[in-house]
């Protein structure tokens, strides 16, 4: 079975190593590690393919693509803060 997916891939930094997490969020738990983007997502993709097997093995339904991916726009404004430094968001509204 062929499915396509949502991967997202975050570098990582541990010391002065520099490596990527790759996940899906269609499959929650389905995380891998590599020293670059392809390694993480070819790790990934031995990662789902494993879990969507065993899925199938136990007669459950794989998961279907669900997420959606939106970018936003954000602005920075001046918010008046409280006595310990946090924002007062009740009066954004």
């Amino acid at each position: 079975m062929k499915m396509k997916l949502f991967a997202i891939i975050q570098p990582t930094n541990k010391g002065l190593a520099k490596s990527f997490t790759a996940y899906c969020p269609d499959i929650p738990g389905c995380i891998a590690h590599g020293p670059t983007e392809e390694k993480a997502l070819l790790a990934l993709q031995v990662t789902l393919s494993h879990q969507i097997q065993n899925l199938e093995e136990l007669g459950l339904e794989p998961p279907t693509h669900q997420c959606k991916v939106k970018i936003l726009e954000v602005e920075t404004v001046d918010v008046p803060q409280n006595d310990y430094g946090f924002a007062n968001l009740s009066r954004l509204h």
